[in-house]
Order: structure tokens, then C-alpha cells, then sequence
């Protein structure tokens, strides 16, 4: 396997499904974003692409993800191979065909979500392992999220679950073990009590790049109630909106990923503080978990470690008893 750096990496992820299908053969066949499958033959389109987040979903099946999972399961490769296969791919691809599908991308009309019910107790237990096993307890989990049963337009008969986090717009970042949607874009801006607001209440705010770093750092680290102003951004792509409520702080704790697009969003931070705001403190709190991509990452493999370690301690006392 070759070796990328980070900028080679971001142009191969940058790879639309939608570009790949093509080169398929695999044309679009309705303005929402269905397509025929393309692992198995069918007679109705059941096949969703994303266009905007690059992300698919095969309601056939239940299964969906990202680009990564798609060429995984497309080219029956892992997950460390993707790299190797994209950047084949983009060698044999003429830059005309690649500008004619981006073209092609930006006249799909979204999918969109549509929420038929919303409820912080928590019914399906699904839900409730993925979070608990992204290092969210069920306390956190109930408090700030909420249970959302959604459809999609192009198939209103079919439901889903997912766990909802809700934004400044009143929609909701939907996320599962199959899901990674939302219902509008938007930042969540908290109060010190965890309700969302766009009043600053101190002096302090703690910037996460997406929530379920938020959730799973009250629940380990926090202890449920943030404190501080918090703000979600839920996608790097809000932090020019977030910038005003975010640089009206004078010490600023930004737990951005460990990748460019995390390093660019803090540098943004930092460049953007007003001249006239006197001292102000941005602290970079990627550096405490520098060998993992994200805040979240780091805590689910401690508690991972952790369940292992505590599985391997019971069974050695069982051992030790006979």
C-alpha cells in the first residue's frame, strides 16, 4: 500500500459516489437521488445517494455509510485498501468526465428527511448500545438527544430510527450505526445548563467539532452538565456562522478532529478573534488525544480497554477460585 499524505488523502476522499457510479454505468434515475443498486439487479430504483454529504443508503437491504464503505463492499476490498483503489480510480478518470458529474451532482434535489416523532426516552435498544458503545451513557444520551422515528420523501412508507441531536435551527444531526444524516445544517450553540441559546453566559466556551464528542465527554469526562457555553459545530462547514458567539469568549477550548480540516477550522479560530478583544486564550485541546482522529475515538477505545481489561479480571479470578 502506498503511503498519502494528509492534502492526497482529503482530494481522494473527495471522490463522489455518485462520480463512481457513473463509471459504472449506473445513471441517476430520479432528481432525488435513487439509483438502481449497484450490488445486485433490481427492478425499482432502492438505492440513495447523498450527493451533498457523499453518503449512500440501500433501503433494500438496510445497510448505508460513506464513501469507504462503499468501495469496500463495490470492490470486495478493507478498509486499508481504499486508499490504493481511489487514487486508481481518479488516474483513469479524463478531467472532462470528472467535471461533467460534478455538474450533474449539483442539479440533484436532497432527499429529505421527514421526522414523524421525537421522544427523549429511549425505546430501541440498538440505539442505545451504539451510544453507550461510543462512550455515551444513557443518562447523557436522554438528556440531550432524542429517539427519532424519520422517512425519506422518495419513500414515505419506510421508517427508520435514529438518535437525534437538535441544532439552533430546530432540526436535528441524526446518527446511528447506519446513519450519518441531518435534517437541516446547523451549529448547536448550549448555556451552562444545556439548553440551547444564542445568549453568551461567560467567559469560557468549549467548541466541539461534532456532538457525540460532546456527549461522550460529559459522560466521561464532565460528569452530564457542560458548565460552560458549549458549541457544537456538528460540521466544520458552520464554523464561519459559529465564529461571532465562539470569538465573544475570551478563553476558547477547541476540540477539533485530528486531520486537516480540524487543524484549518482552529487556525480560523485563532485568525478570527477580534484585535480589540484584549487577551485571548485559544486552546488547542486536539493535542490530549493526538494519536486518535477524534475526543470520541479516544474515550470509546479507553472504555473499550477498559470493559476488556475488567472482563479479563473476572475471568482470571474465576480461574484463580477453581
Amino acid at each position: 500500500m502506498a503511503k498519502y499524505t494528509d492534502q492526497e488523502k482529503q482530494k481522494l476522499q473527495s471522490i463522489s459516489i455518485v462520480e463512481i457510479m457513473a463509471h459504472m454505468g449506473k445513471n441517476l434515475y430520479n432528481q432525488k437521488g435513487m439509483y438502481y443498486s449497484p450490488f445486485r439487479d433490481e427492478s425499482t430504483p432502492s438505492f440513495h445517494i447523498d450527493g451533498a454529504t457523499n453518503r449512500w443508503y440501500d433501503f433494500g437491504t438496510s445497510e448505508g455509510g460513506g464513501l469507504f464503505e462503499f468501495v469496500c463492499r463495490i470492490a470486495g476490498i478493507t478498509r486499508g485498501e481504499v486508499y490504493d483503489w481511489l487514487s486508481s480510480f481518479r488516474s483513469m478518470i479524463p478531467e472532462s468526465e470528472y467535471k461533467a458529474v460534478v455538474e450533474k451532482i449539483k442539479k440533484v434535489k436532497p432527499a429529505r428527511i421527514i421526522v414523524d416523532s421525537a421522544s427523549h426516552k429511549f425505546t430501541r435498544h440498538k440505539l442505545v448500545e451504539y451510544a453507550e458503545a461510543r462512550a455515551v451513557t444513557r443518562q447523557v444520551l436522554e438528556r440531550f438527544c432524542e429517539e427519532i422515528l424519520y422517512h425519506i420523501d422518495s419513500y414515505p412508507d419506510k421508517q427508520y430510527y435514529a438518535i437525534g441531536f437538535k441544532n439552533n435551527d430546530g432540526g436535528y444531526v441524526l446518527r446511528s450505526s447506519l446513519t450519518k444524516k441531518c435534517t437541516s445544517s446547523a451549529m448547536t450553540t448550549l448555556s451552562p445548563e444545556g439548553v440551547i441559546t444564542d445568549q453568551v453566559s461567560g467567559s469560557k466556551v468549549l467548541v466541539f467539532e461534532g456532538f457525540m464528542d460532546f456527549l461522550s465527554w460529559l459522560s466521561n469526562v464532565q460528569q452530564d452538565t457542560p458548565e460552560y457555553d458549549c458549541c457544537i459545530l456538528n460540521s466544520v462547514s458552520n464554523i464561519d456562522k459559529a465564529l461571532p458567539w465562539i470569538t465573544a469568549h475570551n478563553n476558547i477550548a477547541a476540540f477539533m478532529d485530528n486531520d486537516e480540516a480540524g487543524r484549518k477550522t482552529l487556525q480560523k479560530i485563532i485568525e478570527n478573534v477580534p484585535d480589540d478583544a484584549g487577551k485571548v486564550c485559544v486552546y488547542d485541546m486536539a493535542k490530549l488525544y493526538e494519536d486518535y482522529n477524534d475526543l470520541n475515538e479516544k474515550l470509546s477505545d479507553e472504555l473499550s480497554s477498559k470493559d476488556e481489561h475488567s472482563s479479563i479480571n473476572t475471568h482470571n479470578h474465576g480461574d484463580n477460585t477453581i
